[in-house]
């Protein structure tokens, strides 16, 4: 079914969305991610189009040469997808084990989450369909006591409202993106710990940098922020391990130098975090959901 069929019947979108939260539930957790995986085949294979799109941007991290590591790697991102997706449509019941080792491993190699939970404000930066799943371990590891999360909406109340309300069983409050400017600094200034995507300019007001070999708008928000409030940037990136284990990579923490101009710390902060998670993305390139053509975007 294509999306302008959905978008142009919100009563069935709810009525997909209400379905799929209802199975979350229902199934036992190894059964809904084995549906979740076939779920993510089939559309993988039904999807032409959409296939090109992650296959351009998956070979920026992948060679050229490895033409058939590239093809699994397109159909592992929208598995990746499904089983994320299915994941957070029960975030509020995943079993304790779930954030735990061996199931969930965590790299903090600088001692960023030493202190729990950790002091406000910061901000913790991710790339996007990360965030359900961030929140909640920030949670149960008792990183966080509360989260704002900028999100952006579905277009439909009653989808938008589905998602707030599995974020509050992480104690994780949704920032709606058209409002998130000005509360997002009063946030911060309030000693909140704020969570932003860093891949993806949804705004088209973001800064052109190179990402990956090319230039792709990335959005301003961590940069700006951390210069006006002198919030520390944390940067995050989960990844899938195999079928039922994910692995949680902590990075440098950036900090603005007050004493420099502020259009210049900008800039260094946000060249910093971009390759920082270039970085990140080039460990587990299938790992990032990437069904909109980025670079392409940034050259409209």
């Amino acid at each position: 079914m294509s999306r302008d069929v959905l978008a142009k019947t919100p009563r069935l979108r709810q009525w997909i969305f209400k379905t799929a939260l209802f199975l979350a539930h229902a199934l036992p957790l190894p059964a809904g991610r084995l549906l979740a995986y076939v779920i993510g085949n089939l559309v993988w294979l039904c999807d032409p189009r959409g296939r090109k799109v992650v296959e351009r941007n998956l070979a920026h991290f992948i060679p050229g040469q490895c033409r058939d590591a590239l093809t699994r790697a397109v159909r592992r991102n929208y598995v990746t997808f499904c089983i994320y997706l299915y994941e957070s449509f029960r975030i509020d019941s995943l079993p304790a084990r779930y954030f735990s080792a061996p199931r969930l491993t965590v790299s903090d190699p600088f001692g960023v989450f030493a202190t729990k939970p950790h002091p406000g404000p910061a901000m913790l930066v991710t790339v996007h369909c990360n965030w359900e799943l961030i929140a909640a371990m920030c949670d149960r590891l008792g990183w966080t006591t509360a989260i704002d999360v900028v999100a952006l909406t579905s277009g439909d109340p009653v989808i938008d409202g589905i998602f707030a309300g599995l974020r509050r069983s992480s104690r994780a409050e949704s920032l709606a993106l058209d409002r998130a400017p000005l509360g997002s600094l009063r946030a911060l200034k309030a000693g909140r710990i704020l969570g932003l995507v860093a891949d993806r300019d949804y705004t088209g007001h973001g800064m052109r940098l190179p990402f990956a070999g090319e230039t792709m708008s990335v959005p301003l928000g961590p940069a700006a922020l951390a210069v006006q409030t002198g919030a520390m940037i944390i940067p995050l990136y989960l990844a899938r391990r195999g079928f039922t284990r994910l692995h949680l990579q902590v990075g440098r923490p950036l900090r603005a130098d007050t004493s420099a101009p502020k259009q210049q710390e900008v800039e260094r902060l946000m060249r910093e975090l971009v390759a920082t998670m270039t970085r990140f993305i080039a460990t587990a390139p299938a790992q990032w959901v990437s069904f909109h053509d980025g670079w392409q975007d940034a050259t409209r």
